[in-house]
């Protein structure tokens, strides 16, 4: 299967899903507050009907628009093609994905005894790391920051305690 046919069948479901979870967003109680249970349900719902159309949109459109209508790219010359450069694929994600999965399951063990803004901060700083190591002056800077942007937005802003922990 190409990546456009995936795509276009990843956005299909996802459209469909999407479309499933708006409705059943309806049988939540309705409220006589402005914003009610529903709202937010509503939106996902809505956004997901959205963003799997427009990638199934987006994978139609690169398939009518791409030389020879599937993958690799063709020199031609005169209708004939010279040659044909087949790209390799990227490497699988796979290890990546589960460092990933590992760092966030650690996290959430870590985040009540140790605090939000330490556990926060460490576990962006490794998973920014993960994709740009040689960057790590940016990645610390990027992961403390937004660490305590956070806290101040929740605790000052929204008024929800978040863990303190060491730092408490």
């Amino acid at each position: 299967m190409t990546a456009t046919r995936r795509d276009l069948v990843t956005g299909i479901v996802i459209a469909v899903i999407g479309a499933v979870y708006f409705v059943a967003t309806f049988s939540i109680r309705e409220t006589t507050d402005i914003v009610t249970p529903r709202t937010f349900p509503a939106i996902v719902g809505v956004a997901l009907i959205v963003l799997g159309l427009f990638l199934a949109g987006q994978s139609v459109w690169k398939a009518r628009t791409q030389p020879g209508g599937a993958g690799g790219r063709t020199d031609a010359e005169g209708g004939e093609a010279s040659a044909v450069i087949i790209e390799a694929p990227p490497e699988p994600p796979g290890r990546r994905v589960v460092l990933q999965f590992a760092l966030f399951f650690a996290y959430l063990a870590i985040v009540i005894p140790v605090g939000f803004l330490l556990s926060t901060a460490a576990f962006l700083m490794a998973l920014t790391s993960i994709y740009s190591p040689q960057k790590w002056i940016r990645n610390l800077i990027y992961s403390v920051l937004f660490s305590v942007i956070l806290y101040f937005a929740f605790v000052y802003g929204l008024a929800v305690y978040l863990p303190v922990g060491i730092l408490g």
